[in-house]
């Protein structure tokens, strides 16, 4: 994959005359570990001290060839986060927040994916909390019941595996 984008990369480097070859070159090796948003992009070069015309013309040729894309992005992000037992709402506020990713694109992908919120909600628990099932006192209920929601799951894809009822943490 990387032997490919940088051999494209130094074919069309004629076409490329007003981008910097040095900003290109920069992207490409970020993008060949790992997916970016256009946002994390921007940061980085902004903190390699890139003029912002480099940076706009390196990011729009990127995303010109589809090697830089916010939807897949946020698809790798939506599994790699799920993956490690976080909530679809946490992953949509570390998007929007720290990924800059606009938040139809959130939206989009969301709606496409085939997460069982549910089931990744009690695995959760069964890992954090192994004896979630057994009645609870408020107090670890209540801890339960925080640390669910701190991961970003909805009330309702963990509530009936807990049996308690939310009202009694108003």
């Amino acid at each position: 994959k990387m032997t490919a984008l940088f051999l494209s990369v130094f074919n069309h480097n004629n076409k490329l005359n007003n981008m910097s070859s040095l900003a290109l070159t920069y992207v490409m090796n970020l993008l060949s570990r790992r997916e970016y948003s256009e946002f994390e992009l921007r940061c980085k070069m902004q903190e390699k001290a890139f003029s912002e015309e480099d940076i706009d013309q390196t990011i729009a040729h990127c995303q010109q060839k589809n090697w830089q894309s916010d939807q897949r992005f946020t698809e790798s992000y939506l599994n790699s986060r799920s993956q490690r037992g976080y909530g679809i709402n946490r992953i949509k506020q570390e998007l929007r927040q720290l990924k800059g990713i606009e938040s139809a694109t959130i939206e989009a992908v969301v709606r496409e994916c085939d997460i069982d919120w549910s089931a990744l909600a009690l695995n959760v628990l069964r890992k954090k909390f192994p004896d979630y099932k057994e009645k609870q006192p408020p107090k670890m209920r209540q801890k339960i019941w925080q640390y669910m929601l701190s991961h970003g799951f909805n009330q309702e894809d963990f509530a009936d595996y807990v049996g308690s009822d939310p009202s009694e943490f108003d």
